[in-house]
């Protein structure tokens, strides 16, 4: 309860110590010095009163040295020793020593504190109760000079108690202000090296204060503009003066964008908040007006909205900006109800090997000079915009009254720009000419499709795209005009990826043969081909979704499902013991992968097949890339026994040149020698030729397409040991019902047209 009311009493600081310990030294030095020359020379008491001046001298030097609350408990030892002996000698109660007595209690109070007053005290009453036993005193006396002590002691206390509680909240006071001036100092700091400007303004608009950043945007020193008006708000007109006057009087903050100019000239751009400053009593006093240059910001903002719908190589409209500007076009109303627009898209065939040969910087120096070249030959109404890495898109606005007005002079305008585009001089170091050709596909708009109740900018560019990829498809260098044929086309492809998806998945995959004959009409091996029965739609021709599925990767996926399918045919018994060839085709694409070998060599050690019956089907294509890596695939499964044959072969351009180096074991002549060949025809000299080549690598031959007996009957003339394959021996059928044949080289195992 008491720590409650009184603060604890901490030890008196060194301070007190040594003022006390030099002021009641000397004040006992002189008055020992005083009784004794008042005593007399000679005798105990004179010595023991000269004995003062050498207690103090001790002392004052213990203080100096070492330490004043240490020279304090020697004076307060030595003089009560002195005292309490000239007190045992002679009267105890006189006037000199009760007064140092007091004085000495007083000063174990001050210089050391209570508990050693509380002592001294003590020490004097147990003095006087040994000369009042003595019978050298009266008890009375003894009594009344502890009723002294007491008040002294009390009175000390109280003092203490004051002095240490004015010591308390003087500290707390000085710790206050410690913290007070150490956020004061974070706060200037902060403001000091904000990078926006502070000011502070009075409210007779009296510059107050203004921070490093305000000194240096706007190139006035702060020492000379402190005090002046009219520094504020600046750039602020009359009526945002009047806002900020009614918005600081209901203490609200006011932000505002405003230009002002700098001391050197320059004009900026600045968000300024104006808030109001309020004195302890809530009235308004100041304004603080933080201002930040967005000039940069607002800089930075429109050139990210320009990237936006501008192209960074050629500084054309980029894809966003014209599907923009097609979706005004449509929502304009046009001056007739039959005036046309078109959206032509024009793309550099072949681009990517541009990149790839110089690289993209030559390529978009390239791109530069086919933009310019391409601008001079539009007329000045024309937009263009580029759409993608070699593409471009090109807007004919009202090019005819009626939409075959519109396709016609589109076709015209396509066919114009491709002849003028077929040469462009690229400035990049060197100049050079660089001969290109553009597919071009075009749509006219508007345009409502079946099915919707509107046209749309997405729609145009997509009915245009369709265009564009025919186009592609007919070998560069062309011109085609969308159609609704075209869409049902690209919607038909759609649909065939998204089944094939779920025929993978699903089963819906089925392996079929066709059978391949000797000159006695037996059955000497069948080539493995893939027939997707559809669910709902039936049968899908394979002319349909096979280069589908090579567009789209899907054939990898396929191909390996022929392949296991092949193998479990070769695995068969009634296959193996008839020796029976199985030849299966190979896309190039599945052909290139990188795990192709490895893939086949497990699935045939799975299998346990004998791999020499196996035969892949591989075409020219597959050496038209990466040769060196073909031909060392084929070695490696050449070691393994599988057999190779060069399908459609004949048809391309390199055959010849590679057939010496291919390890192939059999060709394969393609229908179209087959389908008009007569003994008089054209095409009989070179598949005469082309079976004495094969004669002379000691291939085997196998003729597609044969589908009347006069071709059968030429063909084995010419070789008697060429296998045909066509629809005059039978057509491609379920390999299970191939094998349910109960002679599979025999008549029963074909199916005869």
């Amino acid at each position: 309860m008491l720590s409650r009311t009184f603060p604890r009493l901490a030890p008196p600081p060194e301070a007190n110590a040594r003022f006390a310990v030099v002021v009641v030294a000397l004040w006992f030095w002189i008055l020992g010095w005083g009784a004794a020359a008042l005593s007399g020379p000679g005798g105990e008491r004179w010595w023991l009163c000269l004995a003062a001046g050498p207690i103090a001298w001790v002392a004052l030097l213990i203080g100096w040295r070492l330490r004043w609350r240490l020279a304090a408990q020697w004076l307060l030892l030595a003089a009560l020793s002195v005292v309490c002996l000239l007190a045992w000698q002679g009267a105890f109660f006189g006037t000199s020593t009760v007064l140092v007595l007091a004085v000495l209690v007083v000063f174990a109070g001050w210089s050391m504190g209570i508990a050693e007053a509380a002592l001294v005290a003590g020490a004097v009453v147990l003095l006087g109760g040994g000369l009042a036993y003595q019978g050298r005193t009266h008890w009375e006396q003894v009594l009344i000079v502890g009723y002294v002590m007491l008040f002294l002691l009390w009175l000390t206390f109280r003092m203490l108690h004051s002095y240490s509680a004015q010591m308390l909240q003087l500290q707390h006071s000085l710790d206050e202000l410690g913290r007070h001036k150490k956020q004061l100092g974070v706060l200037f700091q902060a403001v000091e090296q904000s990078q926006d400007s502070v000011l502070i303004v009075d409210l007779q608009d009296r510059l107050v204060y203004a921070n490093q950043a305000f000194e240096e945007h706007s190139g006035l020193q702060r020492s000379a503009i402190v005090g002046q008006t009219s520094l504020a708000q600046a750039g602020l007109g009359p009526q945002e003066r009047m806002q900020v006057q009614d918005a600081v009087q209901r203490g609200q903050v006011w932000q505002g964008v405003v230009n002002s100019r700098r001391q050197d000239g320059v004009q900026v751009t600045e968000s300024v908040r104006i808030a109001p400053v309020t004195d302890p009593d809530g009235d308004l006093s100041h304004l603080l007006e933080i201002r930040q240059d967005i000039s940069e910001l607002l800089e930075a903002e429109r050139r990210i909205r320009h990237l936006q719908h501008v192209d960074a190589v050629t500084q054309l409209p980029n894809r966003k900006a014209l599907l923009q500007r097609l979706d005004m076009l449509l929502q304009q109303q046009p001056a007739s109800p039959q005036e046309c627009h078109a959206l032509l898209l024009l793309e550099i065939d072949r681009f990517q090997k541009f990149i790839d040969a110089r690289g993209s910087q030559w390529s978009d120096a390239l791109l530069q000079a086919f933009v310019a070249r391409l601008q001079s030959l539009l007329p000045p109404s024309a937009r263009l915009a580029r759409t993608s890495a070699s593409q471009f898109a090109v807007i004919l606005e009202r090019v005819g009254k009626t939409r075959q007005g519109a396709r016609m002079h589109s076709y015209a305008v396509a066919e114009e720009l491709q002849q003028g585009l077929g040469s462009i001089v690229c400035l990049q170091e060197v100049p050079e000419t660089v001969q290109l050709s553009c597919s071009a596909g075009f749509s006219v708009f508007p345009f409502v499709e079946p099915g919707l109740q509107a046209d749309a900018g997405d729609h145009v560019l997509r009915r245009a795209s369709v265009a564009l990829s025919q186009a592609r498809h007919q070998g560069g260098g062309q011109v085609h005009a969308y159609s609704e044929a075209l869409a049902a086309t690209a919607q038909r492809r759609i649909e065939l990826e998204k089944g094939l998806h779920v025929a993978l998945q699903e089963g819906q995959l089925q392996l079929f043969v066709q059978p391949q004959v000797d000159m006695m009409g037996r059955v000497v091996s069948v080539e493995a081909l893939v027939r997707w029965q559809h669910p709902v739609n039936g049968m899908v021709d394979p002319a349909e979704f096979i280069p589908v599925a090579e567009d789209t990767g899907l054939v990898v996926p396929m191909g390996d499902w022929v392949l296991e399918q092949t193998c479990r045919l070769l695995s068969d018994p009634r296959v193996q013991q008839g020796g029976y060839r199985v030849s299966v085709n190979v896309s190039a694409v599945q052909f290139q992968q990188a795990g192709f070998v490895r893939k086949l060599q497990e699935l045939i050690q799975r299998t346990g097949v004998d791999a020499s019956r196996l035969t892949l089907e591989v075409t020219e294509s597959l050496l038209l890339q990466e040769v060196e890596q073909a031909i060392q695939k084929m070695v490696s499964l050449r070691a393994l026994g599988v057999h190779f044959a060069l399908d459609d072969f004949g048809t391309g351009y390199s055959s010849l040149a590679y057939l010496m180096r291919l390890p192939i074991q059999e060709i394969k002549l393609d229908q179209t020698f087959i389908h008009d060949l007569t003994p008089q025809s054209h095409g009989a000299v070179l598949v005469e030729a082309l079976l004495m080549v094969a004669k002379g690598r000691a291939l085997r031959v196998v003729a597609e397409g044969v589908e009347h007996k006069a071709q059968a009957q030429l063909l084995q003339a010419w070789e008697p040991g060429i296998l045909c394959q066509g629809y005059l021996f039978s057509r491609p059928l379920p390999a299970s019902e191939w094998l349910q044949a109960p002679d599979l080289s025999g008549p029963q195992a074909l199916r005869t047209w």
